[in-house]
């Protein structure tokens, strides 16, 4: 992945230890993470776990590094001298892995704290600060300050908790230390002055934190809602995580801003002095440098007042520039007749050097006349149109080009603005993102834990079943032992039996002669294999209800019972087999037995001694499982009392569509 800055700092350190402070700052730092003690030397490197730190020294600058498998901290500075004042540029940067939040490093606020350290225009402290109603005159003028590059953050006053506020500004203090000036209220006086001084649209108050940016001015915010608040309920509600995403804000502001102009050549300087290609000299006279202006496009005053001249008059006439006719030819001397021979030679005249000298500086004179005529012709011909409108732009309403001005301003911190918005969503929403991953990878685990919790809890439900059932068992054969009096009682451990599935249940039931299974047995199927931890404990139930439906309608067609299954249940066990008649409903509710919807799905067949229509709705049912997903049931008729004797299952599986599955 590209690399990504997540936090910068630059500070300007005017004092004469900066490279031992700062080396004795970021040494602690990493001694605290379980780096050895730092010995003083111009080279250390060490290893620690999967993290490597180098520490690198020059005479005048250096460079710490500390990286681990994600993150990357540089610290680059260079000592003051007589021409410039030191400084110290702090990175933290993404190399690798998911997008990660960074905030200050550890060792930013324990260095801030050696000097008066500053931006370049106002003070950085690694603790926040108070502004009581004196101080806030101090803090309006910082805020305006035109040089400040870091946002500068307030805590207001809460009613609530007066505490809230000092506590908020420290921790965010510590968050962005090196990247904004932090301070908090110190009551509502103060806070009733601080926001008289920056307007209502600017202001701050119900223990809420305002973020005011680089270039705020006082009375002129054209969109003040750059200048970022959050509220003190939302504080109050999320409190550190709150405090997180306004500290995420401020750095997120000054990360990628680039290094000041007179830093970049020194910057770069220091690169090269440390991989020994420049000598430490060459970081003095890098900062001793200075960029001069160029020079304006007409040095040559005379010249620009042709060419302005020669555009206004052409912008009058509303014509054409027309070419400058070339310089006249001086006027021409008239031939010498030659002199008459004389029998004596005259002699060679003197070179007189003045005459020379004159002669040449006049023609020289005259052709620079004509080249400027020409010059200015060809300009004026050339950039007439852009000319023209310079010439507009000075002869306009002062008044007319301060508004094209300002509404070219208001333009301009628009799309600022919008850009900065589109940042930070996308930020946010990388954010988010990253966010929702993490949670569904955590929620993914804690299911695969749950999971594997639940298989435990079945395998326990399923011996506790079994071991219930047994001891039913045991119950019923000692109440039949006892109710027969002509012999003695005696109890046999004869274990029921205990089948491993519901077709294992269906198959057993087939042995029984009072009940007779229906075409029941994929329903039931399904349920074994789509869980089968439970099967077990469901195929004990039904197996124990299909026993107790028997046992009922054996008595009941042999005249020694009287009345349903459900006062056989209720009427005491008397050694019988029963089920609980919490598990027993002989009727569906009106909305499901009187809609064809819901009562076509609970109509099974049955011979025709029972119903001549070879078919019966059942509503009477068993419930394996009193509620939750799935919950199995047994539908039956009961017709012990009737033709055949016997109850017919006519359904054993998942609970069948009503009005609250449907």
């Amino acid at each position: 992945m590209p690399t990504i800055r997540l936090y910068q700092a630059v500070l300007r350190d005017p004092g004469p230890t900066l490279g031992k402070r700062l080396r004795r700052a970021f040494s602690t730092w990493l001694t605290g993470q379980g780096f050895p003690e730092i010995p003083i030397s111009p080279r250390v490197e060490y290893t620690h776990q999967d993290r490597r730190a180098c520490l690198e020294a020059r005479p005048g600058c250096g460079r710490f590094v500390l990286q681990d498998s994600r993150l990357r901290t540089r610290v680059t500075y260079a000592q003051g001298g007589v021409q410039a004042t030191g400084w110290v540029v702090v990175t933290v940067e993404q190399h690798t892995g998911p997008a990660v939040e960074a905030y200050a490093p550890g060792f930013v606020p324990d260095y801030l704290a050696t000097e008066r350290v500053t931006d370049g225009a106002v003070h950085l402290s690694g603790t926040a600060e108070e502004a009581d109603e004196d101080g806030v005159v101090h803090l309006l003028a910082e805020l305006a300050r035109p040089r400040r590059r870091v946002p500068v953050v307030v805590a207001s006053v809460d009613a609530r908790n007066p505490q809230s506020a000092r506590a908020n500004a420290e921790y965010l203090a510590a968050r962005v230390a090196g990247t904004a000036q932090v301070l908090w209220l110190a009551d509502l006086r103060a806070q009733d002055r601080f926001n008289d001084g920056v307007g209502d649209d600017c202001a701050v108050y119900g223990g809420g934190v305002r973020t005011y940016l680089a270039g705020w001015r006082p009375g002129a915010e054209t969109y003040p809602d750059r200048h970022r608040v959050m509220g003190g309920r939302m504080l109050r509600d999320r409190g550190e995580g709150a405090l997180d995403l306004a500290a995420g804000y401020v750095i997120g502001e000054t990360a990628p801003q680039k290094l000041p102009d007179e830093l970049r050549e020194p910057y770069r300087i220091v690169g090269r002095v440390l991989q020994g290609e420049a000598p430490a000299e060459a970081l003095r006279a890098g900062a001793a440098a200075r960029p001069r202006p160029a020079p304006p496009p007409f040095a040559d005053s005379e010249l620009y007042r042709k060419m302005m001249a020669l555009a206004t008059a052409k912008t009058a006439e509303a014509g054409v520039v027309p070419r400058p006719r070339p310089p006249e030819p001086g006027p021409s001397r008239e031939p010498v007749p030659p002199a008459a021979p004389e029998p004596v030679p005259a002699p060679v005249p003197s070179l007189d050097l003045e005459l020379l000298a004159q002669t040449v500086a006049d023609r020289v004179a005259e052709r620079l006349a004509g080249l400027a005529d020409t010059v200015a012709g060809t300009v004026g011909a050339g950039l007439h149109d852009e000319l023209e409108s310079m010439l507009e732009l000075i002869t306009a309403d002062p008044q007319e080009l301060v508004r094209q001005m300002r509404t070219m301003s208001s333009h301009v911190a628009t799309l600022t603005h919008e850009l900065k918005e589109a940042r930070e969503s996308r930020r946010s929403a990388d954010s988010r993102r990253d966010e929702a991953e993490s949670e569904t990878a955590r929620l993914e685990d804690e299911v695969e834990r749950l999971r594997r919790h639940q298989a435990g809890l079945e395998r326990d439900l399923s011996e506790a079943v079994s071991r219930e059932r047994r001891l039913a068992e045991r119950v019923r054969r000692l109440e039949a032992e006892l109710l027969s009096r002509d012999r003695r009682p005696a109890v046999a451990e004869t274990p029921p039996e205990s089948p491993a599935s519901l077709v294992d249940a269906l198959h057993a039931a087939e042995s029984l002669t009072h009940v007779v299974i229906g075409e029941t047995t994929h329903e039931a199927g399904l349920l074994d294999l789509a869980y089968p931890g439970l099967r077990r404990v469901w195929a004990g139930k039904a197996w124990d209800a299909l026993r107790a439906l028997d046992d009922y309608a054996r008595a009941r067609s042999g005249g020694d019972f009287q009345g349903g299954f459900r006062d056989w249940c209720m009427a005491g066990t008397g050694g019988r087999r029963v089920i609980s008649a919490a598990l027993l409903a002989m009727k569906e509710s009106d909305s499901v037995s009187g809609r064809e919807k819901f009562a076509a799905p609970r109509t099974f067949p049955v011979p025709p001694e029972v119903d001549s229509s070879g078919r019966m709705f059942m509503p009477a049912h068993i419930k394996l499982r009193k509620t939750g997903t799935p919950a199995p049931r047994i539908h039956f008729h009961d017709d012990a009392g009737g033709a055949t004797g016997k109850v017919w299952i006519g359904y054993v599986g998942d609970h069948l569509p009503n009005t609250r599955t449907n």
